[in-house]
């Protein structure tokens, strides 16, 4: 058995390696690209000691290709990996500034621009807004922006 470890263990490390970066393709990003990066260190430590003809050997450099990974490279790795906090395109809204194009009433929506974009609209405090009148989008209710009267005047 022992001479069966020594001769294949290192294909066997081979194959694991490849399996896990298969999975990685099949469950997506969500591990951060772990599988593969210890995938990759398996086949590394695999093939490197393929003519050792010990098990040990492999054993030992895969487990140290896999342990320098997870304390060096994997901080690299999610660094480089890190995406930004990008807004979706209906928070990336909230905080622009725009024009009362159809007033906004106490209880009713009214109309506003923001940008190139026209939107239903209703006031934050509950308070009439007159049209021409400038305006901050504080929130998102479904289709409709909550608003706030804007301390500018001419309006974007």
């Amino acid at each position: 058995m022992i001479e069966l470890l020594d001769t294949w263990l290192w294909a066997a490390f081979v194959v694991v390696g490849l399996l896990m970066i298969l999975l990685e393709l099949f469950i997506g990003v969500e591990t951060g690209f772990d599988l593969v990066m210890l995938g990759s260190a398996l086949i590394l430590g695999g093939l490197l000691t393929s003519f050792a003809d010990s098990w040990l050997i492999t054993a030992l450099c895969a487990s140290a290709f896999c342990a320098l990974y997870v304390s060096i490279g994997r901080k690299y790795i999610k660094a480089k990996m890190k995406v930004s906090d990008t807004k979706t395109n209906i928070d990336a809204i909230i905080g622009k500034t725009g024009t009362v194009k159809s007033s906004i009433g106490k209880d009713t929506s009214g109309l506003v621009k923001i940008g190139n974009e026209e939107w239903r609209a209703r006031s934050e405090e509950g308070i009439n807004i007159e049209e021409e009148e400038d305006i901050t989008v504080v929130d998102v209710t479904g289709v409709t922006l909550i608003v706030k009267s804007g301390d500018k005047k001419g309006g974007k």
